[in-house]
């Protein structure tokens, strides 16, 4: 199933760590969600945000360094429970990029998808 946020194509998958609300985004593909999380603002936000890494970084800086990055960090995430993976650049960056293209949403999940560490 496939539906479309701000112009991206987002593939509805039932895998099961999908469901829990993990999502992928491969630039010039698509994003990839759970069913349960298709309809979830914060997260199609959030993962639009890795869109804009890779148009603002370009292919090179999005795949050797975002990219490795942000996936070692949310395998640590599923190993120790002290690594937060939205406490990290990568994805500090993508939501900041993505709060700024939407021009800072008053309904933002700042708890969720932080902007910084503080």
């Amino acid at each position: 199933m496939k539906t479309k946020f701000e112009g991206v194509t987002v593939f509805i998958i039932n895998i099961k760590s999908f469901n829990r609300g993990a999502a992928v985004t491969i630039p010039g593909v698509g994003i990839f969600v759970g069913k349960k999380h298709s309809q979830n603002i914060d997260l199609l936000r959030h993962e639009f945000g890795h869109m804009l890494q890779f148009r603002q970084n370009g292919f090179f800086y999005f795949w050797f360094k975002i990219a490795p990055a942000s996936l070692r960090s949310a395998f640590l995430s599923k190993k120790r429970e002290s690594h937060i993976h939205m406490h990290t650049w990568t994805e500090y960056s993508a939501n900041q990029l993505s709060y700024e293209y939407f021009n800072r949403p008053y309904n933002w999940d700042f708890r969720n998808f932080p902007l910084t560490s503080d």
